[in-house]
């Protein structure tokens, strides 16, 4: 049975602009000033997310063997719920610090600018982190494993 072109195309590919879509939207939507123009502030906002989240993504693999060394006697589901609430604060983190300092003045509100942007996109990161990893990461090891052998 022939595979489609549109399946031969990895799925980070697609999987991280989606991620940084949903994430850069939630992150302008709490730091946009009233009035301020919404599209041009999320643009940039998501080139940042687009260019910051690989970087980050490289992280969770060694998130995942610091997890097995400080926990070695954790079972595997709650090994990936740990992995996947830390990496999902580790992404919220540093993407709501990057697009706060982009949009924010750098002054005594930055802080403030930091919380809002993580906070408000806190639940949306919590569902993509645990997507990730019990969902995609998976995947993602089994065609690494069939491209190895």
């Amino acid at each position: 049975m022939p595979t489609s072109a549109f399946r031969k195309i990895p799925p980070p590919v697609l999987i991280l602009p989606v991620i940084a879509l949903l994430l850069s939207a939630f992150m302008t939507w709490a730091n946009a000033a009233v009035g301020a123009p919404f599209a041009a502030l999320w643009a940039r906002n998501f080139a940042t997310c687009l260019v910051m989240l690989p970087l980050i993504l490289l992280g969770i693999a060694q998130l995942e063997k610091l997890v097995a060394l400080v926990a070695p006697d954790l079972s595997p589901l709650w090994g990936k719920v740990v992995v996947s609430l830390l990496s999902s604060l580790a992404i919220e983190s540093l993407l709501a610090l990057v697009i706060s300092l982009i949009n924010s003045p750098w002054d005594a509100t930055l802080p403030l600018y930091w919380w809002k942007a993580f906070s408000r996109s806190l639940p949306i990161g919590l569902l993509i982190g645990f997507f990730m990893g019990f969902y995609m990461k998976p995947k993602l090891d089994a065609m690494r494993r069939a491209r190895q052998s």
